[in-house]
């Protein structure tokens, strides 16, 4: 089954590519670029959100009204993304500076239009989450079964990050996994 990262860049093609590059002002290939840094890290903070007290009951909450939302990206990138970045906040928590940083020396983006992308991202990545969850079954209702698939998906993610050559967004997805699911490894 594809992860939920492999979901979204599925949905990411030339033309959406092209999209975003124009609400950015940047060219595709240094979108593209971003793009790839962004998205294993948003995975990788919606896994460390997860694991925080009532983490996993908000992630299921926003799935629920992103659910459907990959039928319709040319919309949603032609609207710039999420309507505020309180989305950032409910998606990557406490890790939202460390993930700006990390993107922006992937892709040299500057501040303003790496939190850009990351709002147009994230609505993407909570779709393609909801879709593994509805594939997975119960994942969607139950916390610990969309924990124990976000926490794959996010060692999936670092995995394919350290692949792509992409040192700052692979350490950063370790740190953020190490915080995340460290407690948890001591006790089991």
């Amino acid at each position: 089954m594809a992860s939920t990262l492999d979901l979204a860049q599925q949905h990411l093609g030339p033309q959406e590519i092209q999209q975003i590059s124009q609400q950015l002002g940047t060219d595709p290939a240094q979108t593209q670029q971003a793009v790839n840094a962004a998205l294993p890290a948003l995975v990788g903070g919606l896994a460390s959100t997860a694991q925080q007290p009532g983490g996993a009951s908000g992630i299921q909450q926003l799935l629920g009204s992103h659910g459907g939302i990959l039928g319709s990206l040319g919309s949603l990138i032609g609207a710039g993304g999420a309507a505020d970045g309180g989305i950032l906040g409910q998606v990557l928590g406490r890790h939202q500076e460390d993930v700006n940083q990390g993107v922006q020396q992937a892709s040299g983006l500057d501040s303003d239009r790496t939190r850009k992308l990351l709002m147009i991202l994230a609505p993407i990545v909570l779709g393609a989450l909801a879709k593994r969850a509805m594939n997975h079954g119960a994942a969607q209702n139950d916390p610990n079964q969309l924990n124990d698939v976000l926490r794959q998906d996010a060692q999936h993610a670092q995995e394919q990050a350290q692949a792509q050559g992409q040192k700052h967004v692979g350490g950063l997805l370790g740190k953020m996994l190490d915080m995340a699911y460290a407690p948890n490894l001591r006790n089991s």
